[in-house]
């Protein structure tokens, strides 16, 4: 299997671009020439709600379900479609989309009296799905990445499934060795695999695609054991808390645990306050302490603050400040604020792949 093109790793809180599918089409212009307005449409011969918008038939979002397109709504009338995003236009109340956007290739046909009536012509698909890895020490997460594409482009929101042999477990349950959830706007799943063995263990992905066949892929991860010796710490500190790590695509995973499981995390000396998904705070029952704005390179979200109890190395850190941000679904990130608040050192030791918070 080649590898699908475009491979998303969301280890990070920056942005990833999505390409908008090349749809050549010519635009349609609707009878009524204003700049925005009601138009007479249809979909395979079934009326449908549409806008003109300039010289193009804008149609009502449904039609991504009429043409069976794959899609995720992102808010503010984008969607998140194969191989890209498209914006529509909101109006009284809903949202519509070009013509030419809501399916991978549309014909226009005119209507008698005005109009036009809105097909899908047959393409080729090549659904395919793909896993990246990366082996790890024993008791630090094995990231999986799963992408499922089409025709070389990302397939958004679909319904996934994991499991793992072996001692393994995902982080998100030491009991779990099987999870099911749906890929992000960009086709991507992100998982973490945990083993307290030194073994090689199989994680195996499937993917039943739009057209109803299932896509299976599996790849090998291997459990090393941990070092036995750690970083020496600089004169004058004391080691605090030591806990293995794993570098992937240029990010330090490690694992803390909180609520009884093990929670992924990511180094990220660019943020302050740890960074929570809302599915992870909302597992773990953290309270909402305000409101808060926060500022990424995508730019501002509606977040809240809150504060959570980690465990890492076996030392218990209580109340640890940290931001909600609902919009966010990375993997959490470990801010330097907890460090500078708490008047901790940090030592990250490649060759012993294990970070050390100092005292």
């Amino acid at each position: 299997m080649k590898p699908i093109k475009k491979l998303s790793i969301l280890l990070s809180s920056s942005a990833v671009a999505l390409l908008l599918p090349s749809i050549a089409a010519t635009a349609h212009a609707a009878t009524t020439k204003v700049a925005t307005g009601q138009v007479r449409a249809e979909v395979n011969g079934k009326s449908i709600p549409a806008i003109a918008v300039g010289n193009e038939t804008y149609l009502e979002w449904q039609a991504l379900k009429s043409f069976q397109t794959p899609y995720e709504y992102l808010g503010d009338g984008k969607f998140a479609i194969t191989g890209g995003t498209v914006q529509g236009v909101v109006y009284q109340g809903n949202t519509y989309l070009p013509w030419a956007k809501v399916g991978a290739k549309i014909k226009a046909t005119k209507l008698k009296g005005g109009g036009f009536n809105f097909t899908s012509v047959p393409v080729p698909h090549d659904y395919e799905i793909y896993m990246d890895k990366q082996s790890a020490p024993v008791g630090s997460p094995a990231p999986i990445n799963v992408l499922v594409g089409d025709n070389d482009e990302s397939v958004p929101h679909q319904p996934i499934t994991l499991s793992v042999t072996g001692n393994a477990y995902f982080s998100s349950d030491q009991d779990k060795s099987t999870l099911s959830d749906y890929t992000d706007e960009d086709g991507s799943y992100i998982a973490a695999v945990d083993d307290s063995h030194a073994e090689t263990v199989k994680v195996t992905a499937s993917w039943k695609d739009p057209s109803g066949h299932v896509q299976l892929t599996t790849t090998s991860v291997t459990f090393s054991p941990a070092s036995a010796t750690m970083a020496t710490p600089p004169a004058g500190d004391t080691v605090v808390a030591s806990v293995p790590i794993t570098t992937y695509q240029n990010a330090v995973l490690f694992n803390a645990q909180a609520g009884g499981s093990d929670v992924l995390l990511q180094l990220d000396t660019g943020a302050f306050e740890p960074l929570i998904t809302k599915s992870l705070a909302d597992a773990l029952n953290l309270p909402n302490l305000g409101d808060i704005q926060v500022e990424g390179v995508g730019g501002e979200d509606d977040a809240y603050v809150s504060k959570i109890t980690l465990s890492i190395g076996g030392t218990e850190f209580p109340d640890i400040p940290c931001i909600v941000d609902p919009s966010y679904s990375g993997v959490p990130l470990f801010g330097y604020g907890f460090f500078q608040d708490n008047g901790y050192d940090l030592l990250v030791s490649q060759k012993d792949s294990t970070l050390t918070i100092l005292k």
